[in-house]
């Protein structure tokens, strides 16, 4: 009777660790990326930058990032558009930061080249759900959210 008792536990672990890990959801950062850019009105000519680029732009280590898809303005705009898949969720806080600095950094350098993009800069969309870290610079910050909360559900 024991046994059988141990033997139906172990199953419902099993079944609820399979339910658990089913439930991450996967995101193709590039698509993601695409669907951002073509779902959002952009003022610029967005293009995308290598990821080389992109990890030196956010202060990261090739260690952290398994994927990252970012394209940003000519640089006439703050408009940018980041979607990073971590190695892991301690690795996706550490793309935050990363995100988190670069918009400093964007704040720092548009403050007097072009303080009126400083309103895109003000709040801009930063999401990390699981081991995904989007960002969307842009002025419809309501759309890009609705936008990344459908890409995370």
């Amino acid at each position: 009777m024991k046994r059988a008792i141990l033997v139906i536990l172990a199953g419902a672990l099993l079944f609820a660790a399979g339910c658990a890990s089913g439930s991450s959801k996967t995101v193709n950062t590039e698509e993601a990326a695409k669907k951002l850019i073509s779902s959002i009105c952009f003022a610029d000519q967005m293009s995308k930058i290598d990821s080389k680029t992109a990890l030196q732009l956010y202060g990261l280590e090739e260690s952290t990032v398994a994927k990252a898809d970012v394209y940003e303005s000519t640089g006439a705009t703050a408009e940018e558009v980041a979607v990073f898949e971590a190695k892991d969720e301690a690795s996706a806080a550490k793309v935050k930061e990363g995100a988190q600095k670069r918009i400093e950094d964007q704040r720092a350098g548009y403050t007097d080249y072009q303080p009126q993009e400083m309103k895109k800069l003000k709040s801009p969309v930063l999401v990390q759900s699981g081991k995904y870290v989007i960002l969307c610079v842009s002025d419809d910050d309501a759309g890009a959210q609705k936008i990344i909360d459908e890409l995370l559900k």
